[in-house]
């Protein structure tokens, strides 16, 4: 009988992919944050599952995981793209010129 382990870091990168998903809308930060570090760490146990597949078990959750992390972090950067579009418009109709001269 064959002993399998578990994935390395398999249930933290689905635990960081859905929290890049649920924190997507705080400005887009930590989303971001989020996301990134779901996808590196799911690259690094893509590579240890290839290395060896049957010696793990979790790659469902690595692949679940890793495809939450890709729509959180694509959600927050554009939210983060709005809000700063939405600052830098804000800040061009600010009459500056006018409240420098008072």
């Amino acid at each position: 009988m064959e002993n399998k382990q578990q994935l390395p870091n398999a249930t933290l990168v689905l635990i960081f992919g859905i929290a890049s998903i649920v924190t997507c809308f705080c400005y887009g930060i930590l989303g971001l944050i989020f996301g990134i570090i779901a996808l590196v760490i799911a690259k690094k146990s893509k590579e240890i599952y290839l290395a060896n597949p049957e010696l793990y078990i979790g790659y469902e959750n690595l692949k679940a995981g890793r495809v939450c992390a890709l729509i959180g972090t694509i959600l927050s950067a554009l939210y983060f793209l709005i809000i700063l579009g939405y600052f830098i418009f804000i800040g061009a109709m600010m009459p500056w010129g006018e409240l420098m001269n008072q």
